[in-house]
């Protein structure tokens, strides 16, 4: 992978084929994941939910659609992947947060890398982690929290070099 590219190209990609994730795609997206930097090493803080079912994927756009009042919001991808973590509600979650971003954005690469689409997905976590039933049927554990998640699938959207504008975040450089 070039890694500049992969950065340069990435976008979030709303729609898909219909074609499901491969076994071996998803091997690959999931090694990525598991090479994210962590907090402390501490890899066991984090759960990976994968769903492939379209019957669960259809359930959690029909809970995050009665949640916020948006249909659709998985895009019709065959595969999420869902970050749950342990938060405690205050300043400490930082690194429970960060874990789970550099889990998605390891993902996405992967995903560029492997010419799939994908999109970071926030309103259909919320959704799972505000329903205890859901998040049983998924394996989330009890104590486990929802906080990051990627649709995962094949496109037709093509990846292009986008123009980054220089500046685009404000940047204080202290020489």
């Amino acid at each position: 992978m070039n890694t500049m590219k992969a950065l340069l190209e990435r976008k979030s990609v709303r729609s898909y084929t219909g074609d499901p994730v491969t076994v071996e795609q998803r091997d690959q997206l999931l090694k990525a994941a598991y090479a994210s930097p962590i907090s402390m090493g501490q890899y066991d803080s984090l759960v990976l939910t994968v769903v492939q079912d379209s019957k669960l994927l259809a359930q959690i756009d029909d809970t995050a659609a009665k949640a916020f009042g948006h249909e659709k919001m998985l895009y019709g991808a065959p595969m999420l992947i869902i970050v749950s973590t342990q938060v405690k509600g205050d300043a400490s979650d930082n690194s429970p947060y960060s874990n789970a971003a550099t889990v998605i954005e390891n993902l996405n690469l992967a995903a560029v890398d492997l010419d799939l689409g994908a999109c970071h997905i926030w309103g259909a976590i919320a959704a799972v982690a505000n329903d205890a039933q859901l998040k049983q049927t998924l394996k989330i554990d009890a104590g486990l929290t929802p906080v990051a998640g990627l649709v995962v699938g094949p496109t037709d959207d093509a990846y292009a070099d986008r123009d980054i504008p220089k500046n685009r975040i404000k940047t204080n450089i202290l020489d």
